[in-house]
């Protein structure tokens, strides 16, 4: 039974003396009821003394000394004490909302009986004086009610109690009373009460109101301040590492010319082949790991930046006396960022290349200092990657000098200047020529130029695939109707091999100018391999069925393995010419090409090797083994005409005579 007493209680409502203050609404209004009532209150209890003190004058003589003397002073006392109180409350810090609650829960105590107090005081008053000063009391009592109302209209429930327990007595007994104007002065009392108090209460809904508008004012400026923020986060900052991008370093340059700093670019090396490998969410994470380590080096005195892709930059501000502070921290980065990196259970390893320009030594404005930068990171890279650099003013010149090639090569390109040269690739069995390498020359002012000098360039400034298609084409055309049906060789480099119609131009070329596909050998690298094994295959696949020769190139100079020579259908193995150059003079040398054609053999691929300029070296090869070779022994990269004469003549290489005659066909 006491169980359905206890749930039937738990069912009633709760009556709440003042607002709980779980809303931001409630608690706004305690908040303000509080600042409020501290203005408030030590007025309204001035007010109430000042009354009690009135009241009493107008008794006096009339009634006892006690009643007319005493009591005024024992209500003034009492006022005075709750007036301090809440004047010694205003120089504290704005208490909590638990005290709040509790001060106005003191404040409804101390209205009720302080309210009790004054009207029974009054009531007795009333009950013994005369008609003339049962008047004035009734109007005293009604004046101090309705001023306390007044000063607490924003805490209506003290303002009622007030009304309550203070006139609500004597308004009584003025309606009992039996005398018609008495009556007629409670009833116009209660009825401007009424009034009063309904005004109260339209004035405290209003104010619920405006402070209702004021915390959705604040609220929506809140948001607003938080969008803005967000805004400002995404604006300024990069959205995967966190760090502030390239626009937030932008203003760091325009706005930092007072203070002497360093700046350095950081490219990540070896980045976009885990990224193609492994994928974009372990590249993301490898990213914010990079980000990690960029700013745990930096430390406080400096920041990190993400540029975008693989790019970072930092911000250093120095002294004028600790220039190396720049450097140590740039050897510090491509030191940390070469220790390798445990992602998804997999340890991954790349490197950073770093390139410094000082403010204001090496420029003195943002465009210039970034260039400057830039210039020392691609120094940086042309080193070997996995450092840092400085910049240095004969830094820009050679900067000057390869945009004045590409501006040239552009030139040549449209001007066919760029033309093919054919260095013969010889069987060391019989002597007979093979094939040709397709390699590029260029006329540049009255000089013929090499392709190491240009091809480097022509990468990377995206002018390498139409070199080749337009060697290719020439090469096509010069080729197809030669009196022995040679075979063509024309490299591919890891970059080329990224496009995915690159197969298409290539095939396109040889059905424009009628050249067999049979005839012709596409080389790749081994780094072709391990930048992007995937699309290597693709772009593989579609010439191999086409009928296309697939040759190996450079093998041992990369990271090749027998699992990548099973990855694409080879046709031949090409050595590097750095392991055929001083063959006869190197036993580490001798070993390498003999494993290395021993593998071939296993895998019944025949290999070509480049760089043959002795007849010892190729003798050597042909008793280890070694299928085909070619360089300056057997000949000089020969244009279209000397070429067409040569297989006309049906002519053996001397070099080629020599070695059938000394070893025997």
């Amino acid at each position: 039974m006491s169980g359905v007493w206890r749930y039937k209680a738990s069912m009633l409502p709760r009556i709440h003396l003042v607002r709980s203050g779980r809303t931001k609404l409630d608690r706004a209004i305690l908040t303000e009821q509080y600042r409020v009532l501290g203005q408030q209150i030590p007025l309204m209890y001035t007010l109430v003394f000042l009354d009690a003190v009135f009241l009493g004058f107008a008794s006096y003589g009339s009634v006892s000394t006690t009643l007319s003397v005493v009591a005024p002073i024992l209500l003034g006392i009492a006022a005075a004490v709750r007036s301090l109180l809440w004047v010694a409350r205003r120089g504290d810090s704005p208490p909590g909302l638990r005290r709040i609650r509790r001060y106005l829960v003191g404040t409804i105590i101390a209205a009720a009986i302080l309210s009790l107090a004054f009207g029974g005081w009054a009531l007795v008053l009333f009950v013994e004086a005369d008609l003339a000063r049962r008047t004035c009391i009734a109007l005293y009592i009604f004046i101090g009610a309705i001023t306390c109302c007044y000063c607490l209209q924003t805490f209506p429930i003290a303002a009622w109690l007030v009304m309550a327990c203070g006139a609500s007595p004597v308004i009584l007994c003025l309606i009992v009373s039996g005398d018609r104007f008495l009556v007629g002065l409670g009833v116009n009392i209660i009825l401007v009460s009424a009034v009063v108090l309904r005004m109260f209460g339209a004035t405290h809904a209003g104010f619920v109101d405006v402070l209702a508008s004021r915390a959705e004012m604040a609220a929506g400026q809140r948001r607003a301040r938080l969008a803005e923020q967000r805004a400002h986060q995404l604006a300024y900052h990069d959205p995967l590492t966190g760090l502030p991008n390239r626009r937030a370093l932008t203003e760091y340059l325009r706005g930092a010319e007072p203070h002497r700093f360093g700046l350095m670019l950081v490219d990540l090396d070896r980045f976009k082949s885990i990224n193609d490998v492994h994928g974009h969410p372990i590249g993301d994470q490898l990213l914010r790991a990079v980000a990690g380590r960029l700013s745990w080096v930096v430390g406080e005195g400096g920041r990190s930046y993400r540029l975008g892709g693989d790019e970072f930059a930092i911000t250093l501000p120095f002294d004028g006396d600790d220039l190396d502070r720049v450097r140590s921290v740039a050897h510090a980065i491509v030191r940390e960022v070469a220790r390798p990196f445990l992602i998804d259970e997999r340890m991954h390893h790349i490197g950073a290349s770093v390139g410094i320009a000082l403010y204001p030594e090496d420029a003195r404005d943002a465009d210039t200092l970034m260039r400057r930068a830039d210039v020392a990171l691609y120094q940086a890279k042309e080193a070997g990657r996995g450092c840092y650099c400085a910049f240095a003013s004969q830094m820009d010149a050679e900067i000057r000098r390869r945009s004045t090639i590409e501006a040239e090569m552009r030139d040549g390109l449209t001007q066919g200047l760029f033309y093919p040269r054919y260095q013969p690739i010889i069987d060391l069995r019989t002597g007979h020529v093979t094939g040709f390498e397709l390699l590029a020359r260029w006329r540049r002012e009255d000089a013929e130029i090499g392709p190491d000098q240009f091809i480097p360039i022509a990468e990377e400034c995206g002018l390498l695939n139409t070199l080749m298609l337009d060697l290719l084409d020439r090469a096509c055309s010069e080729t197809r109707d030669w009196p022995v049906p040679a075979s063509i060789a024309i490299n591919i480099s890891p970059g080329q091999l990224r496009d995915d119609w690159l197969s298409h131009k290539i095939l396109s070329v040889l059905a424009r100018t009628g050249f067999p596909p049979q005839r012709l050998t596409v080389e790749i690298t081994e780094n072709a391999l391990i930048v992007d094994a995937e699309k290597a295959h693709h772009a593989i696949e579609s010439l191999k069925n086409q009928g296309v020769q697939l040759a190996l190139d450079d093998f041992g100079t990369g990271y090749a393995s027998i699992q990548h020579l099973r990855m694409l259908p080879f046709d031949k193995i090409k050595i590097d010419r750095s392991f055929v150059d001083s063959l006869s003079e190197s036993t580490e040398k001798l070993r390498i090409v003999r494993a290395i054609l021993g593998l071939a053999s296993t895998l019944e691929l025949p290999v070509v090797a480049e760089g043959i300029e002795t007849l010892e070296t190729a003798e050597m090869l042909r008793a280890l083994g070694c299928a085909q070779g070619q360089g300056y022994l057997f000949g000089r990269p020969m244009d279209k005409e000397e070429v067409e004469r040569w297989l006309a003549d049906g002519v053996m290489p001397p070099a080629a005579e020599a070695l059938i005659r000394r070893n025997g066909p």
